[in-house]
């Protein structure tokens, strides 16, 4: 009795050293709103740590899931079209590379489920439907054939799969998981976290919506009031959309694209490069400086010079060409 009481207490030291190692890889590719003041990091891994140690206790791969990839910003302004690119296969690589890493201290290792959330706000951002199942298809097909062991894919159709019309499963969405605009309005006015949210997609929504045509003849004060209400109806629908993933995947590690405090519910994760917090994939363009790689506004790399490069007859991703390899 006396070693087995010791070799569960050394299996108990082993899972809680794995989780840990598991946290301080994901941890690395954070992004994180300004530190205000430093936070010990027992306290950091709080609302994490013990779902990655029940997947260690069950030798489960760790499943994280990802609300992101929704398509790409109909402003070609920042977009090449809106097809997948090098931006988003690169996010893609990334997510890879770290669910090796930690294949390399926990053999199970780790899966990223991808729940692309394009369909829950559409309407809002101004992008088809019909887009939307092209954005996506061409991320599963790229998936399948390059990482087919790291991925997973769930969307709103997974939800309500009796359900043909979009319009329809937004609503439904809203129905069963929405919250009243009274009351995001309340949070946004005493809630931190809500507030630098409710700015962060304002400030996007009014990037993306200066560059649509239907928008070319508002000016900036009225423009500025289309993009505040966007981002409420934004939230409202991205709130109701994590409210479901709770419930339908709550093992699950829970990740955000969006940057998150020291503490938070949410694991802040960077895509591409840590440099700009907010930059994404679908937002943006991705250029390519020797081995370095970042994101940036398609107007923007086209004003440095960086030279256009095509993969297979599709706009692809940016070069930046230095001066000595020109000469």
């Amino acid at each position: 009795m006396e070693n087995l009481a010791n070799n569960n207490r050394v299996n108990a030291h082993t899972a809680d050293a794995t989780a840990r190692a598991i946290l301080e890889l994901i941890f690395a590719q954070r992004r994180l709103l300004p530190i205000e003041q430093d936070v010990a990091f027992d306290e950091q891994i709080a609302g994490h740590y013990e779902k990655v140690l029940d997947f260690v206790h069950r030798q489960q791969p760790i499943n994280m899931v990802l609300p992101a990839f929704p398509a790409k910003s109909p402003n070609r302004n920042k977009t090449l079209g809106y097809l997948p690119d090098k931006g988003e296969f690169f996010a893609f690589e990334r997510l890879m590379q770290l669910c090796q890493q930690i294949e390399e201290v926990y053999e199970p290792g780790a899966k990223v489920t991808i729940c692309s959330d394009g369909r829950v706000f559409a309407d809002i951002i101004h992008v088809s439907d019909a887009h939307v199942s092209e954005y996506v298809n061409g991320l599963r097909r790229f998936a399948n054939q390059h990482y087919p062991d790291y991925f997973d894919f769930f969307n709103l159709e997974d939800v309500y799969d009796k359900v043909n019309d979009f319009a329809v499963l937004r609503e439904e969405l809203m129905i069963e998981y929405g919250e009243t605009l009274k009351s995001l309005r309340q949070r946004i006015k005493t809630e931190k976290e809500a507030s630098t949210m409710y700015k962060g997609i304002t400030r996007f929504m009014l990037e993306d919506f200066s560059g649509i045509e239907k928008f070319s003849q508002h000016s900036r004060t009225a423009l500025q009031k289309v993009a505040k209400t966007a981002a409420y109806r934004v939230i409202q629908r991205s709130n109701a959309w994590g409210r479901l993933l709770k419930q339908e995947l709550p093992e699950a590690l829970r990740l955000s694209i969006h940057p998150q405090y020291l503490v938070s519910e949410k694991i802040g994760i960077s895509l591409v490069s840590q440099n700009d917090v907010w930059t994404t994939p679908w937002h943006s363009v991705l250029v390519k400086d020797g081995d370095e790689h970042s994101l940036m506004p398609r107007e923007q790399a086209e004003q440095l010079g960086c030279v256009l490069v095509f993969i297979n007859g599709q706009a692809s991703h940016y070069e930046r060409m230095h001066r000595e390899s020109q000469l």
